[in-house]
């Protein structure tokens, strides 16, 4: 059996990415590493390239297309305690749950065929699953290397939180499409949490203008996570190892995800993405 070749790592730091991740105001925020030196522009981005008639003309250097996408990142808002969090720290040894792996299989296998097709007709992906089964971090994990290694552009919502910012826009005479627009029209989105809160008939007509508009164009890729399942009774034990659901106060639960969302978001979701059902242990306790 042959092993596999190691390639020594110059810098402990980055392990040689040239970029590494921090926690600034609750975002993360990905920065030149300290190893980072351009031996062609020395900083400044540019250089002088000669054409083919002599003439000597300032061209963007090959670095520009890091701090390219260190910027595209750092508008992702992706939360900050997920610093760290990447494919590599993603349990799926026992006792995680084999569906744990099945995860981790199809988010990579997500990548690549986006990359693959461009954008192109892609499928998203819904996470569905009780707490603390690594559905965010799994997400984010998706966001850094879409970003970082293919520059595409991607942005991170927590649903929830993001009406709450609405709501309080409404005392600052800030519309929703304020709000909403930098969201819809991203390439690949995030939608974490979905359906946690109350789902009143205002959430459910935001999340409506979020889906509609998505679904309706086709270069547009949907990432969800949530805590509830298609059926109530496919949805775990609760860490208490209780299975009489009658009496649960976990509302993920004792509601499916079509209840909490309504059969018509559900439907166009259940067609945009497909289904990655997460079981296991809370890893949180």
């Amino acid at each position: 059996m042959k092993q596999k070749i190691k390639t020594a790592i110059d810098c402990g730091r980055c392990r040689d990415k040239k970029y590494v991740f921090s926690n600034k105001k609750g975002k993360v925020q990905a920065e030149p590493c300290t190893c980072f030196q351009c031996k062609f522009c020395e900083g400044s981005r540019r250089i002088f390239d000669e054409t083919p008639e002599g003439l000597s003309k300032i061209k963007e250097c090959e670095c520009s297309e890091l701090f390219k996408r260190m910027s595209l990142f750092n508008q992702a808002g992706v939360p900050g305690k997920f610093v760290h969090e990447d494919f590599s720290s993603y349990l799926v040894d026992p006792p995680q749950h084999r569906t744990q792996k099945n995860a981790l299989l199809n988010s990579k296998k997500f990548i690549k065929d986006y990359v693959d097709r461009k954008g192109q007709y892609s499928q998203g992906l819904i996470y569905m699953g009780a707490p603390g089964l690594g559905k965010t971090h799994i997400v984010v994990s998706i966001i850094k290397e879409l970003v970082m290694q293919y520059g595409v552009e991607c942005k991170f919502v927590d649903f929830f939180e993001l009406l709450r910012d609405i709501r309080h826009g409404y005392g600052e005479d800030i519309s929703e499409k304020d709000f909403i627009d930098p969201y819809v029209g991203v390439k690949v989105l995030v939608i974490d949490e979905l359906a946690k809160g109350r789902n009143t008939d205002w959430e459910i007509t935001i999340l409506d203008h979020f889906i509609s508009t998505r679904y309706n164009d086709d270069d547009k890729v949907t990432l969800v996570t949530t805590n509830f399942s298609d059926k109530v009774e496919n949805c775990l034990t609760p860490p208490s190892g209780r299975n009489d659901k009658q009496g649960l106060s976990n509302a993920y639960a004792r509601f499916s995800l079509e209840e909490k969302i309504g059969a018509r978001i559900h439907s166009r979701l259940m067609e945009m993405c497909k289904k990655i059902n997460l079981e296991g242990t809370d890893y949180r306790r």
